[in-house]
């Protein structure tokens, strides 16, 4: 097989997961039955694509009803200790940056104007922080999905 040949039998193979997901233009699509028509082992790749495809869609997430992944993903203490571990991870990063930008505040080496940009990126950092918080905020209020169960 020449060079021109893989390549060309690995830009079809490109397009073989969307062939099956019917998610290719026309001309894609005919490209590759076009193809498959010549290629041996591309038409055995989409046929194991397809076997993949049918066995993943049989497959279960365990052995709970959804009813019970429900119940488990809304548990009062999973909702929790999700939120202390937010809270300490975002503590913690606020806490490694301040310490940062005040050790460089106060370091002699530093001059005025690198002191006003360090000053400027973690101002601005923080700003956009705050203000992606407040709009989750007033987001959660109105929030059409916050219901939806997994």
């Amino acid at each position: 097989m020449s060079n021109d040949d893989t390549k060309h039998r690995d830009d079809i193979g490109d397009l073989l997961s969307g062939y099956i997901d019917n998610e290719l233009t026309q001309q894609e699509r005919q490209r590759v039955e076009l193809h498959c028509e010549d290629c041996e082992q591309t038409r055995k790749d989409l046929e194991e694509l397809r076997a993949l495809r049918q066995r993943i869609g049989q497959s279960r997430l365990g052995e709970l009803d959804a009813g019970a992944w429900g119940e488990r993903m809304n548990d009062t203490s999973v909702r929790v200790t999700a939120a202390i571990g937010w809270t300490l991870f975002i503590g913690g990063l606020l806490l490694a940056a301040g310490t940062f930008v005040v050790s460089l505040l106060f370091d002699d080496q530093i001059g005025v104007f690198g002191k006003l940009v360090i000053v400027g990126i973690y101002g601005g950092l923080a700003g956009l922080l705050i203000s992606v918080l407040r709009q989750r905020l007033i987001e959660r209020k109105s929030d059409k999905y916050k219901n939806v169960r997994i």
